[in-house]
């Protein structure tokens, strides 16, 4: 009779990357490569300028636009996370399995959707060398005598790091060539698990990771008897504001939400120059960051979103958003409907499923589940999310008025970079309460 396995994919946002892996850590990240993020062969496409352009990819646009129809209240989603995953997944994929998923993802071949996140890893080597550039000015500037004793450090993260797992009582082993292009493309590292200790160590591992900013992927009842192959991805995300809001300027005040309901929230206020749209359905502004990420924040229609961004233009603005600490949960079977409305149907059954290119056991999909958080406040942005897939055994000129951006009424938000031609959006979500 014919064996499958269970298979876990987890994506997570996180600020560690010391491995947190169970027995049989093999290879384990070097600690010093923990402030680099990356494996030293990790793949990457060289970036060498951003821009606050965007590029809006067609599956994200997908993904995206069916969470908003599917979601009440305010949410928060990780499109590159849940890439990052399937990324793991579609590297073991096989025949129809392999081309229901590239077909759903919009690309011809694993190549192509391996380039999206070659992408972003030469983003995220940008990101940490221009920090290192920071921190080694802000040192010397401070050995001179030219800045204040108390002058705090240049911080910011942006850290990625892929683990791929399975059960002690597996006696196969990752293919070969599975093996091969996870370490390649996403410097994979190797963990184990057993029954008894399985929630406990992807818990752990995700709590870490996220700083404890999620601090349970998986209830303690979650069944594991099945469980054989987890694959996890970890990206977290932690950057302050070019211009700070001062808080001094921050309060409180009315924010009008969906019918016709006031809640009181704190809002941040500044004025200063930023990008800035708007026409008869949207108003938009982009706040950037320090390390090349941007914050779109957005009023009225999404449509036509990446156009609209792109022909932002330099303006006076007064801004008012509101700070926020939000948590969403997606568990309720979103992702899984969203694959399958969009042709993914063998990566789901447990007979038709072929994941032969990671494993010598039959695999099928059976759940995934996503949890986010994010915290802003007048400093800047602090993001984390948890994405896991699991399958169960089975037998300019300054104009004359300031423009004013106030969110006080529902809004959407979108933080993303675009690199080489590629707009990776990191979360994005809707304030509507």
């Amino acid at each position: 009779m014919k064996k499958c396995i269970a298979l876990l994919v987890v994506s997570a946002l996180l600020t560690s990357l010391a491995a947190g892996c169970g027995t049989k850590v093999e290879p384990q990240m070097e600690k010093e490569e923990e402030k680099i993020v990356w494996a030293s062969n990790i793949s990457s496409n060289k970036t060498e300028v951003v821009s606050s352009s965007m590029t809006m990819d067609g599956f994200d646009e997908k993904l995206l636009n069916y969470l908003a129809q599917r979601t009440e209240g305010n949410y928060m989603a990780s499109p590159l996370s849940f890439r990052y995953a399937l990324g793991l997944l579609l590297a073991g994929a096989e025949g129809e399995t392999e081309a229901e998923l590239l077909k759903a993802f919009g690309v011809s071949s694993v190549e192509e959707f391996n380039r999206y996140c070659l992408d972003f890893n030469g983003f995220v080597e940008f990101f940490a060398d221009n920090l290192d550039r920071e921190i080694k000015e802000h040192n010397e500037f401070k050995e001179k005598g030219w800045l204040p004793e108390d002058t705090k450090e240049p911080f910011r993260a942006l850290r990625v790091a892929n683990s791929v797992w399975k059960a002690d009582r597996i006696e196969a082993s990752f293919n070969e060539a599975y093996r091969k292009a996870v370490e390649e493309n996403y410097a994979a590292e190797y963990c184990s698990f057993n029954e008894s200790n399985a929630v406990a160590r992807i818990n752990d591992w995700a709590d870490r990771k996220t700083e404890h900013m999620i601090s349970q992927l998986l209830p303690d009842s979650y069944p594991t008897e099945n469980l054989a192959v987890v694959l996890m991805n970890a990206l977290y995300f932690k950057d302050a504001w070019q211009v700070e809001f001062e808080k001094a300027f921050t309060r409180e005040d009315d924010f009008h939400a969906e019918g016709g309901k006031t809640t009181r929230k704190d809002f941040m206020n500044l004025s200063k120059r930023f990008s800035y749209y708007e026409d008869k359905d949207t108003q938009l502004v982009i706040l950037p960051m320090k390390g090349g990420v941007n914050m779109a924040f957005v009023i009225g229609s999404t449509d036509g979103l990446a156009k609209k961004i792109s022909s932002a233009g330099s303006v006076e603005v007064n801004v008012t958003i509101p700070k926020m600490d939000l948590e969403t949960d997606f568990s309720d079977g979103e992702f899984v409907d969203f694959l399958k409305k969009n042709g993914v149907k063998r990566a789901f059954d447990s007979e038709g499923a072929d994941f032969s290119g990671m494993i010598d056991h039959s695999v099928f999909v059976s759940d995934i589940i996503q949890k986010t958080r994010i915290k802003l406040d007048e400093s800047g942005v602090e993001a984390a999310a948890v994405t896991a897939i699991m399958a169960l055994e089975s037998v300019s000129i300054r104009p004359e008025e300031p423009k004013t951006f106030t969110a006080d009424r529902p809004f959407s938000f979108y933080i993303y970079t675009t690199c080489n031609d590629t707009t990776a959006i990191m979360f994005a979500g809707e304030i509507v309460e």
